[in-house]
């Protein structure tokens, strides 16, 4: 089978959020959209709502950095990333570790340097819909194994979000000089 790779845009990012000391870097957002048509070429590609479910549970999926299974990011066995689906798409959340590479990614991602999102998968079970009058087809995956997600600058579809992520207010620590 052969490992397809989708990249999404808009990773949307809050960059207003400079983590304080000792907390640790999150990043989230959307790797795919849901029903959202974008052009491959020779044909137009959709995600059916419920195409990741039987698969995003998988313990091996990997968030990578432009898809270089060398920088790793997070991985749902690890625990620090975690990946969902919802009434928009198919989502992630990643607590960053503690290395150069992921306060690199951070940074690069807060400044809106990496603001768009791929995802590989292997396609299962797909269907052609070829509308009368339409110059192409549509590709429908209806169902596929996620294998990774990805943060890339040049994206396939135009409709992916990755912004960073603050801790609740109320959990933020402060730090406080010694003389208070």
């Amino acid at each position: 089978m052969k490992i397809e790779t989708r990249k999404e845009v808009q990773v949307k990012l809050n960059a207003s959020s400079e983590p304080l000391p000792g907390e640790p870097l999150k990043i989230g957002g959307y790797a795919a959209k849901f029903n959202n048509p974008y052009d491959m070429g020779d044909c137009w590609e959709t995600l059916a709502a419920d195409c990741f479910d039987a698969s995003k549970d998988n313990p091996s999926i990997v968030l990578l950095w432009n898809h270089d299974t060398s920088k790793p990011l997070g991985r749902v066995s690890a625990g620090n990333l975690r990946v969902f689906t919802d009434a928009v798409g198919l989502g992630f959340e990643c607590e960053l570790l503690d290395t150069p590479s992921a306060r690199e990614v951070h940074a690069l991602v807060a400044a809106g340097v990496y603001n768009q999102c791929s995802f590989g998968f292997i396609c299962e079970q797909e269907v052609m819909i070829r509308e009368k009058g339409a110059m192409k087809p549509t590709r429908k995956i209806q169902r596929a194994k996620l294998m990774e997600l990805s943060l890339v600058c040049f994206p396939a579809n135009p409709n992916t979000e990755v912004s960073v992520r603050e801790l609740p207010k109320q959990k933020r620590r402060v730090y406080l000089p010694p003389q208070f």
